[in-house]
Protein backbone atom coordinates (compact mmCIF):
# COMPACT_ATOMS: atom_id res chain seq x y z
CA UNK A 1 0.00 0.00 0.00
CA UNK A 2 1.28 3.44 -1.21
CA UNK A 3 1.59 6.15 1.31
CA UNK A 4 -1.11 8.52 -0.54
CA UNK A 5 -3.68 5.68 -0.40
CA UNK A 6 -3.45 6.36 3.20
CA UNK A 7 -3.64 10.28 2.65
CA UNK A 8 -7.03 9.88 0.87
CA UNK A 9 -8.44 7.73 3.40
CA UNK A 10 -7.33 9.82 6.33
CA UNK A 11 -8.60 13.63 4.84
CA UNK A 12 -11.42 11.70 3.65
CA UNK A 13 -12.48 9.89 6.80
CA UNK A 14 -14.30 12.78 8.77
CA UNK A 15 -16.06 13.41 5.29
CA UNK A 16 -17.94 9.92 5.90
CA UNK A 17 -19.37 11.21 9.26
CA UNK A 18 -20.92 14.27 7.64
CA UNK A 19 -24.29 15.01 7.12
CA UNK A 20 -23.54 16.12 3.48
CA UNK A 21 -22.94 14.84 1.24
CA UNK A 22 -23.23 11.61 1.20
CA UNK A 23 -19.76 9.99 0.79
CA UNK A 24 -21.09 6.05 1.64
CA UNK A 25 -22.59 4.62 -1.83
CA UNK A 26 -26.00 3.56 -1.36
CA UNK A 27 -25.58 0.90 -3.12
CA UNK A 28 -23.40 -1.87 -3.96
CA UNK A 29 -20.83 -0.62 -6.52
CA UNK A 30 -17.38 -1.49 -7.92
CA UNK A 31 -15.23 1.30 -9.02
CA UNK A 32 -11.71 1.43 -10.35
CA UNK A 33 -9.18 4.21 -10.04
CA UNK A 34 -5.95 5.30 -10.84
CA UNK A 35 -4.32 7.21 -8.39
CA UNK A 36 -1.02 9.80 -9.84
CA UNK A 37 2.48 8.91 -7.80
CA UNK A 38 5.42 10.77 -9.36
CA UNK A 39 7.67 8.51 -7.61
CA UNK A 40 6.21 5.42 -9.29
CA UNK A 41 3.73 6.31 -11.87
CA UNK A 42 0.01 5.69 -12.02
CA UNK A 43 -1.29 2.75 -9.66
CA UNK A 44 -4.74 1.61 -10.04
CA UNK A 45 -6.80 0.37 -7.05
CA UNK A 46 -9.82 -1.63 -7.28
CA UNK A 47 -12.37 -0.64 -4.53
CA UNK A 48 -15.85 -2.82 -4.09
CA UNK A 49 -18.30 -1.95 -1.51
CA UNK A 50 -21.27 -3.97 -0.26
CA UNK A 51 -23.92 -1.62 0.72
CA UNK A 52 -25.77 -3.46 3.35
CA UNK A 53 -23.36 -4.02 5.86
CA UNK A 54 -20.76 -0.87 4.78
CA UNK A 55 -18.00 -3.03 3.87
CA UNK A 56 -15.49 -2.00 1.46
CA UNK A 57 -12.73 -3.96 -0.40
CA UNK A 58 -9.52 -2.30 -1.46
CA UNK A 59 -7.47 -4.10 -3.75
CA UNK A 60 -3.64 -2.73 -4.34
CA UNK A 61 -2.71 -5.44 -7.64
CA UNK A 62 0.75 -3.86 -7.93
CA UNK A 63 1.45 -4.54 -4.36
CA UNK A 64 -0.47 -7.86 -4.31
CA UNK A 65 -2.13 -7.49 -1.46
CA UNK A 66 -5.98 -5.96 -0.67
CA UNK A 67 -7.65 -4.78 2.55
CA UNK A 68 -11.14 -5.54 3.65
CA UNK A 69 -12.87 -2.60 6.14
CA UNK A 70 -15.63 -2.96 8.42
CA UNK A 71 -17.00 0.20 8.38
CA UNK A 72 -19.01 0.35 11.56
CA UNK A 73 -16.92 -2.18 13.44
CA UNK A 74 -13.75 0.38 12.52
CA UNK A 75 -11.88 -2.52 11.57
CA UNK A 76 -9.60 -3.26 8.97
CA UNK A 77 -7.13 -5.91 7.46
CA UNK A 78 -4.53 -6.18 5.00
CA UNK A 79 -4.51 -9.76 2.90
CA UNK A 80 -1.67 -10.25 2.07
CA UNK A 81 -2.27 -13.76 -0.43
CA UNK A 82 1.63 -14.27 -1.29
CA UNK A 83 1.89 -14.55 2.56
CA UNK A 84 -1.33 -16.61 2.83
CA UNK A 85 -1.57 -13.72 5.63
CA UNK A 86 -3.73 -11.67 7.29
CA UNK A 87 -2.29 -8.58 8.70
CA UNK A 88 -4.26 -6.75 12.04
CA UNK A 89 -3.09 -3.37 11.65
CA UNK A 90 -4.30 -1.34 14.38
CA UNK A 91 -3.52 1.85 12.59
CA UNK A 92 -5.44 1.30 9.53
CA UNK A 93 -8.33 0.38 11.62
CA UNK A 94 -7.74 3.56 13.46
CA UNK A 95 -8.64 5.35 9.58
CA UNK A 96 -11.46 3.18 9.70
CA UNK A 97 -12.82 3.89 12.99
CA UNK A 98 -12.46 7.59 11.93
CA UNK A 99 -14.84 6.89 9.11
CA UNK A 100 -17.70 6.39 11.03
CA UNK A 101 -17.36 8.62 14.00
CA UNK A 102 -15.50 12.00 13.08
CA UNK A 103 -17.13 15.27 12.35
CA UNK A 104 -15.11 17.28 11.98
CA UNK A 105 -15.19 18.42 8.52
CA UNK A 106 -16.39 21.34 6.50
CA UNK A 107 -18.12 21.33 3.25
CA UNK A 108 -18.46 23.81 0.32
CA UNK A 109 -19.75 23.13 -2.95
CA UNK A 110 -17.36 24.70 -6.02
CA UNK A 111 -19.05 22.86 -8.76
CA UNK A 112 -20.13 20.38 -11.18
CA UNK A 113 -17.53 17.97 -12.29
CA UNK A 114 -17.90 14.46 -14.57
CA UNK A 115 -15.45 11.35 -13.95
CA UNK A 116 -16.05 7.88 -15.58
CA UNK A 117 -19.08 8.51 -17.65
CA UNK A 118 -20.85 10.00 -14.44
CA UNK A 119 -21.88 13.68 -13.35
CA UNK A 120 -20.78 14.92 -9.98
CA UNK A 121 -20.63 17.91 -7.48
CA UNK A 122 -17.13 19.07 -6.47
CA UNK A 123 -16.41 20.32 -2.66
CA UNK A 124 -13.84 22.03 -1.01
CA UNK A 125 -13.25 20.08 1.87
CA UNK A 126 -11.35 21.36 4.90
CA UNK A 127 -10.74 19.86 8.64
CA UNK A 128 -8.19 20.14 11.02
CA UNK A 129 -5.63 17.32 9.51
CA UNK A 130 -5.60 18.82 5.69
CA UNK A 131 -7.38 20.49 3.01
CA UNK A 132 -9.02 18.00 0.07
CA UNK A 133 -11.24 18.94 -3.08
CA UNK A 134 -13.62 15.75 -3.62
CA UNK A 135 -16.33 15.17 -6.68
CA UNK A 136 -19.10 12.82 -5.13
CA UNK A 137 -22.27 11.54 -6.97
CA UNK A 138 -25.40 12.17 -5.73
CA UNK A 139 -25.55 8.25 -4.85
CA UNK A 140 -22.10 8.73 -2.18
CA UNK A 141 -19.48 7.38 -4.86
CA UNK A 142 -16.23 9.27 -4.85
CA UNK A 143 -15.14 9.83 -8.19
CA UNK A 144 -12.00 12.67 -7.96
CA UNK A 145 -10.12 13.60 -4.73
CA UNK A 146 -7.22 15.15 -4.78
CA UNK A 147 -6.12 16.58 -1.00
CA UNK A 148 -3.06 17.03 1.11
CA UNK A 149 -2.05 16.83 4.83
CA UNK A 150 0.56 15.69 6.74
CA UNK A 151 1.26 12.75 5.37
CA UNK A 152 1.87 13.69 1.71
CA UNK A 153 -0.48 14.45 -1.26
CA UNK A 154 -2.98 12.14 -2.81
CA UNK A 155 -4.42 12.54 -6.50
CA UNK A 156 -6.73 9.69 -7.07
CA UNK A 157 -9.44 9.14 -10.07
CA UNK A 158 -12.31 6.73 -11.10
CA UNK A 159 -12.38 5.19 -14.35
CA UNK A 160 -14.52 3.10 -14.04
CA UNK A 161 -17.96 2.58 -12.13
CA UNK A 162 -19.92 -0.22 -11.82
CA UNK A 163 -23.30 -0.36 -10.15
CA UNK A 164 -23.76 -4.48 -9.66
CA UNK A 165 -25.03 -6.38 -6.29
CA UNK A 166 -21.56 -7.72 -4.63
CA UNK A 167 -21.26 -11.15 -2.75
CA UNK A 168 -20.45 -10.76 1.07
CA UNK A 169 -17.89 -13.76 0.41
CA UNK A 170 -15.33 -10.77 -0.88
CA UNK A 171 -15.13 -8.98 1.68
CA UNK A 172 -14.50 -11.71 4.10
CA UNK A 173 -10.67 -12.88 4.97
CA UNK A 174 -9.63 -16.13 3.54
CA UNK A 175 -9.99 -19.32 5.64
CA UNK A 176 -6.44 -21.03 6.22
CA UNK A 177 -4.64 -17.55 6.31
CA UNK A 178 -2.49 -16.84 9.74
CA UNK A 179 -3.14 -13.74 11.30
CA UNK A 180 0.09 -11.08 11.61
CA UNK A 181 -0.31 -8.56 13.97
CA UNK A 182 1.44 -5.36 13.57
CA UNK A 183 2.12 -3.50 16.79
CA UNK A 184 0.49 0.43 16.95
CA UNK A 185 2.73 2.81 14.63
CA UNK A 186 4.35 0.52 12.68
CA UNK A 187 1.81 1.13 9.55
CA UNK A 188 2.26 4.42 9.62
CA UNK A 189 5.72 3.90 9.50
CA UNK A 190 5.71 1.51 6.62
CA UNK A 191 3.46 4.50 4.79
CA UNK A 192 5.79 7.26 6.12
CA UNK A 193 8.49 4.78 3.40
CA UNK A 194 6.30 4.68 0.64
Amino acid sequence: MTRPLAVFMFILAPAFASAAPMVLPDQDVAVTYTMANPNTGPQTYNMSYFAAQELARVEAPAQGLYILANLPAGQAQIIVPALHAIVEAPDFSAYTQMLMHADSSSFHAIGPGHYAGLACETYLITEPQGTATACITATGVILHFKGTDTRGTADITATSVVFAPQSVANFQAPAGFSPINLPPGTLAALLQGQ
